[in-house]
């Protein structure tokens, strides 16, 4: 027999445990690093299709896989290394610049920015 009570819906903002988890610096640092992953998704997806090819010759020119190239587009499987930005950038045609750090921390000043160039 099938109950017909209606199903509760809990808003998990409402929940104090989750409430209190969000405001901890390792939840704002794993948020932030989750939006870093889905621009990168959206910036190699809008080039590649800019450029009319596909997952697949994206994924050769780089030297990965398909897959790969797929996961990294829907903004899943983590940052890839300096090493990845690299052959993506060539695949792609454009160069990866990287900063690390809040962009509006004033403790630094406009001068103590350390460039890396290849």
């Amino acid at each position: 027999m099938t109950s017909t009570a209606p199903r509760r819906h809990v808003v998990l903002g409402d929940v104090p445990a989750l409430a209190a988890k969000r405001d901890t610096a390792e939840y704002r640092a794993a948020r932030q690093m989750a939006k870093l992953e889905i621009a990168l998704g959206r910036a190699v997806y809008q080039r590649r299709t800019a450029l009319g090819i596909s997952q697949r010759e994206l994924a050769k020119r780089a030297g990965m896989t398909q897959p790969a190239i797929s996961r990294l587009e829907a903004g899943g499987g983590g940052v890839p290394t300096l090493a990845v930005l690299d052959r993506l950038g060539r695949a792609l045609g454009v160069r990866f610049a990287v900063t690390v750090g809040d962009p509006g921390d004033e403790t630094t000043a406009p001068g103590d920015v350390l460039a890396l160039t290849g």
